[in-house]
């Protein structure tokens, strides 16, 4: 069944162009996460941990897109907004606005997976 959806249908660029935005904020969490294990403090070392498994995720979601599933566009969606609440979390606790910064790619994350020809892909129009 999945292996019929994907060959009858093409992956539009909206979904390749998210699936690029997602991986880039995947590298962009790996990476502030192993810089922040250094940190002093048990809050900055889970929240470092944090950022390297939601890195994990969003490698893992970013993946699974390439099957036209909507439980799959909406396990994006929820990952894009926890990776918000991280970075707000993460701009509490170091009061760094490059951390704030961050939750411009996920943002545009939910943007393009609800735009229509995203949807449509899916299969939710």
């Amino acid at each position: 069944m999945i292996q019929e959806l994907m060959a009858n249908s093409k992956k539009p660029a909206v979904v390749t162009f998210t699936q690029i935005l997602i991986y880039l904020n995947a590298i962009v969490n790996i990476g502030n996460g192993i810089y922040s294990l250094g940190s002093e403090g048990i809050v900055k070392i889970t929240l470092s941990i944090a950022m390297i498994i939601l890195g994990i995720a969003a490698i893992w979601v970013a993946t699974r897109l390439n099957t036209p599933i909507a439980s799959r566009l909406r396990s994006a969606i929820v990952l894009s907004c926890i990776l918000i609440v991280l970075r707000l979390i993460e701009f509490t606790v170091w009061h760094s606005f490059g951390l704030l910064l961050g939750t411009v790619l996920p943002i545009l994350v939910i943007w393009r997976l609800n735009s229509m020809e995203s949807k449509k892909w899916f299969g939710l129009y």
